[in-house]
């Protein structure tokens, strides 16, 4: 199981690259990722959408399953039925 991003340099170049890594090491284990995709109206990454394509291509060529994770509704799903009004990097890393 991998969790990672999908929109900075780090979540998803180095997550899609341990991904490729674990693909080749264990090519007879069932991988299943959690990828967590940016909204594309408000990221600040200018190359998001770059990283996302590239991503992806490394997802559907390496893993079996992948669950997609969408940023803006795990937000949602923060302030809204959590009722935390600033949900932080690792309140909404416990909800994945």
């Amino acid at each position: 199981v991998l969790c990672h991003s999908i929109a900075g340099g780090t979540g998803s170049g180095m997550g899609s690259y341990i991904l490729e890594q674990l693909n080749d090491y264990f090519p007879k284990k069932l991988i299943q990722t959690y990828s967590v995709f940016p909204d594309a109206t408000t990221t600040e990454v200018v190359v998001a959408p770059y990283n996302q394509i590239l991503s992806s291509k490394r997802l559907i060529e390496n893993s079996d399953c992948t669950i997609v994770l969408d940023n803006t509704k795990l937000n949602t799903i923060a302030t809204e039925r959590l009722q935390i009004k600033n949900p932080s990097v690792s309140q909404l890393n416990s909800l994945v």
